[in-house]
């Protein structure tokens, strides 16, 4: 537990600083280049994305839940090899994904990124994935060993130098899209160098115990009984994925927008205003990370009382922290949105997708206990099910209600998707949801809180105001809250 604390609380620091520079990144993008480069960015992020799944196959995921079961059997040898096997898997398919991409990137532009003006950027991110799919794989043979150090050096290492040559290009008046492609090409290859030496330091700890004759056929073969089937349902959701993002722009155009106008609406949203919405969950994030282990550990097991006494926890306390984040950014995101992004288009969309939080909070958690509880498969099927319907609203409904019809195809996604899991979760373990304690009576308190905070303090018009109204919201809720569990207490 002492260790799990101490990893929680390294990787939330970690995470935090993460999403203050990228936020901080994205607001000095979106002010220097526009909305409109941002919206095609987030387009080639998406396309990139769909390469990286498909040169991971599923492997980090395998070597996450193999090692973490082995190492709770004592049986190192399996730990030696599925990790290596397993980088070894990642780094022949992602050089292979590689070259195909540098092949036929001209196709690859024509099909999913409309207007690029330099196609070099697809380039370098192909040369990229080798060192990402690699760098992966290593980060879930340290996940599953409880070793979050290294991956989260690895994360950070990533993202600080992103950022940094990417705003450091930008200020330098250097072509945008080929800084992005530069960027993202160091900081990868910097990482894998990084995860790489440190695998290298730390499996000298296991290396001992392996015999020279031990067959690799049994290992390789778990490994492909996971990551095969996930590999596959991935492909098809993230392909499905990229398919969709490439549509709202399009479909956008047929609602009446430029293509560029529509562009600078998607970047808008997805780049700028879900990204804002998301930053808090570092948190909660953090945490569903390091319990994907643990629950495969119950899982192997079989310890089904802790399975359910943890879930129980989680579910009450990530619904209680969620939805008071979705109230304290409701109340600051004007006068934040201002002085971060000096748009107050943001603060409209961040307001507008405030009722999100909840549920995809809760979804993230949700997603990597089923995963631990070997229900990844079911994970893709009902995340393929969601993007599906997605793309139908998209290309049916998004030309009729143009950005409104965009905003809805998100409700929907992310309330199908979340409630499905956790329907799924809720069977898998025979654990009723308590709606009255976990979610009406919260929700009650904060609506109470929120009303109140707004009689007293109508309006946040400086970080001194704006901390008054968060203070008195806490105090409210909290004193609303405890209230009624001594109250109840005293019932029982």
């Amino acid at each position: 537990m002492i260790r799990f604390i101490k990893n929680f609380a390294l990787l939330s620091i970690s995470t935090g600083i993460i999403n203050i520079i990228e936020v901080i990144t994205n607001a000095y993008i979106s002010q220097k280049i526009g909305t409109t480069v941002l919206g095609s960015y987030s387009l080639i992020m998406n396309m990139f994305n769909f390469l990286v799944t498909i040169s991971l196959f599923g492997v980090p995921l395998a070597i996450t839940k193999i090692v973490s079961e082995r190492d709770e059997l004592n049986d190192e040898k399996s730990i030696v090899k599925a990790s290596r096997i397993g980088y070894r898997i990642c780094a022949i398919i992602s050089v292979t994904v590689c070259i195909i991409t540098i092949v036929f990137k001209d196709k690859i532009c024509t099909i999913f990124l409309r207007n690029l003006p330099d196609d070099r950027i697809v380039i370098l991110l192909a040369l990229s994935l080798p060192f990402m799919a690699i760098s992966s794989a290593l980060c879930g043979y340290f996940n599953a060993l409880r070793k979050v150090n290294e991956p989260i050096i690895n994360e950070f290492l990533t993202h600080v130098v992103r950022s940094g040559i990417i705003v450091s290009l930008v200020y330098l008046n250097s072509p945008t899209f080929l800084s992005f492609g530069i960027s993202i090409f160091i900081s990868e290859l910097l990482s894998f160098l990084y995860t790489y030496i440190m695998y290298k330091k730390d499996i000298k700890n296991h290396i001992n115990t392996l015999r020279n004759n031990t067959s690799t056929s049994s290992v390789t073969k778990e490994i492909l009984r996971i990551s095969a089937p996930i590999s596959f349902t991935s492909f098809v959701r993230s392909g499905l994925s990229t398919l969709k993002h490439t549509l709202i722009p399009l479909r956008l155009q047929k609602f009446g927008f430029s293509y560029d106008y529509a562009l600078s609406r998607y970047g808008l949203i997805h780049g700028i205003a879900l990204p804002f919405i998301l930053m808090p969950s570092i948190f909660i994030n953090c945490f569903s990370s390091l319990i994907l282990p643990e629950y495969s550990r119950f899982y192997a097991a079989k310890n089904k009382q802790k399975i359910q006494t943890i879930t129980k926890k989680i579910f009450k306390i990530t619904l209680l922290a969620s939805l008071y984040i979705s109230f304290v950014i409701y109340i600051a995101s004007d006068l934040i949105c201002f002085i971060i992004y000096k748009n107050t288009e943001v603060s409209y969309y961040v307001k507008v997708l405030t009722p999100l939080i909840c549920i995809m909070y809760l979804d993230f958690i949700v997603d990597n206990i089923l995963r631990g509880l070997d229900l990844q498969l079911d994970v893709m099927r009902i995340n393929i099910i969601d993007v599906i319907i997605s793309i139908l609203l998209i290309y049916f409904g998004v030309p009729y209600l143009g950005t409104f019809g965009y905003i809805l195809v998100i409700y929907v996604s992310e309330y199908l998707n979340g409630l499905f899991s956790i329907n799924l979760l809720l069977k898998k373990i025979k654990l009723d949801f308590d709606y009255i304690n976990w979610l009406i009576i919260p929700t009650t308190f904060l609506f109470v809180a929120f009303y109140i905070t707004k009689l007293l303090i109508p309006t946040a018009k400086n970080l001194v105001s704006l901390s008054f109204s968060i203070l008195s919201l806490t105090i409210i809720f909290l004193f609303l809250y405890f209230l009624y569990k001594k109250i109840k207490k005293n019932k029982a």
